[in-house]
């Protein structure tokens, strides 16, 4: 659901929504000429409803860990609770970004204002990346080191390895699609 909301937010039939295009107010009137207030409402929706049921996916990742193993316990605890703080707030503000743009006519001057909002918003983008980046370190160590009832090989499936892997290719809501890859690898595992 989350994969569908983010390609909600990034296609239309006008384009791809880029970010690195948010400066060129020609290319960006031009990837949203064709998308909807509906459709950036779906997308909302979509997001609301999937963030919390990703997660419980978080959480039982956690509790794999072994009491013994306390302190990866509680690093990887305190980074789901920054993911799961930080990534909706950026997943809003992205959907408020579009809507706003969308709802004041698609001009320069919206998307200037847009633009301002998000890059003074940003920071919760960066801190949700960097708490995925954290919690993946330390579920590496914490699998690898023997510290959860899953094997030791297991430690693959984690954000990093498939972010390499994934990194030069265009697949649509990539970061979900790493998700889902690794949450059913996770649960055919276990």
């Amino acid at each position: 659901m989350c994969g569908i909301s983010d390609c909600l937010l990034t296609y239309s039939l006008g384009g791809k929504v880029s970010l690195k295009d948010f400066k060129d107010y020609d290319k960006m009137k031009n990837s949203f000429c064709e998308m909807s207030l509906k459709q950036i409402n779906i997308a909302i929706i979509l997001g609301f409803i999937a963030m919390p049921l990703e997660l419980f996916g978080y959480l039982a990742v956690c509790n794999l860990v072994n009491p013994s193993a306390s302190v990866l316990y509680w690093i990887m605890l305190i980074s789901v609770m920054v993911i799961f703080t930080s990534i909706p707030l950026h997943h809003t503000i992205c959907c408020l970004c579009e809507w706003f743009f969308i709802r004041l006519g698609k001009t320069e001057k919206a998307l200037n204002s847009v633009y301002d909002f998000f890059k003074s918003t940003a920071f919760t983008m960066y801190a949700g990346y960097l708490a995925i980046i954290v919690f993946s370190i330390v579920f590496i160590i914490s699998v690898a080191t023997g510290q959860t009832s899953l094997p030791r090989w297991a430690w693959l499936y984690n954000y990093l390895i498939f972010g390499l892997i994934t990194l030069p290719t265009k697949i649509p809501a990539k970061t979900n699609v790493i998700g889902a890859v690794i949450f059913f690898g996770l649960l055919f595992v276990v």
